[in-house]
């Protein structure tokens, strides 16, 4: 699956540099190129931020023009918390990250988001390079956002929308067979008979519908139903 790049333009600060590659990392992105950065490169102080994502540092392809950076993309998205009076669509991270995985397929296709200085962001020109705006529609009154933010978050839109992505832990989950199940309610109420837990009979088949509800919805699996039936084996025991 191809993936898109992540084009940090006139950077200010090293540190950041190391924290978006963390960002990128946490999502499976791992080429990064730099437009410029202001205090050169390579950078030490990009390395301590960055953690186990050195090797994306390591790797950061340098180019002294935005035009060079984008010349092998087809399609440039450029971040902004504001959609600004240019005639270029906006979309959302949300909706970039569907077509990037849209035609990540083609092994000629090459998306690139771009992402501007921390003090301002992406200039007028800087977005001339882009056919597409993309948008996080923040808070209208604090739509500031730090840099290492603002690539985590499309970062994670392009991740979570992956084709193997995971979407529900439950996907894994296998709830016990039935009869499992229905063994351990019948022997609880057996028990609970034994005890005398059900001091007024005609309440007994509510309780224990109630019970069944309970235990049905909460869909224990095959071990926890084993621990179930070894809590009544133990209290039985003790009170024998």
């Amino acid at each position: 699956m191809k993936q898109p790049v992540i084009i940090l333009v006139y950077t200010q600060m090293a540190a950041n540099i190391g924290m978006c590659a963390r960002a990128m990392l946490n999502c499976g992105l791992t080429e990064l190129r730099l437009v410029a950065p202001r205090d050169g490169w390579p950078n030490p102080d990009a390395i301590s931020p960055a953690t186990d994502a050195k090797h994306i540092i390591e790797n950061a392809k340098i180019y002294p023009t935005l035009q060079e950076a984008v010349a092998d993309c087809n399609q440039v998205y450029a971040a902004t918390a504001r959609i600004r009076h240019l005639n270029t669509p906006a979309v959302t991270a949300t909706e970039a990250a569907a077509e990037i995985h849209q035609h990540s397929q083609n092994d000629d296709y090459q998306a690139a988001i771009l992402f501007g200085p921390e003090a301002s962001g992406l200039d007028n020109d800087s977005m001339s390079h882009a056919d597409r705006l993309m948008h996080y529609p923040m808070n209208p009154n604090y739509t500031s956002l730090n840099l290492a933010q603002a690539v985590l978050l499309f970062s994670w839109e392009w991740w979570k929308s992956r084709p193997d992505a995971t979407h529900s832990y439950e996907d894994t989950w296998q709830p016990a067979p039935r009869e499992e199940l229905d063994f351990f309610i019948q022997r609880l109420e057996n028990e609970l008979e034994a005890s005398g837990f059900f001091q007024n009979p005609l309440k007994k088949p509510t309780t224990m519908k109630k019970l069944r509800t309970f235990f049905n919805r909460s869909k224990p699996s095959s071990q926890e139903v084993r621990s179930l039936q070894g809590i009544i084996t133990a209290l039985k025991n003790k009170s024998s």
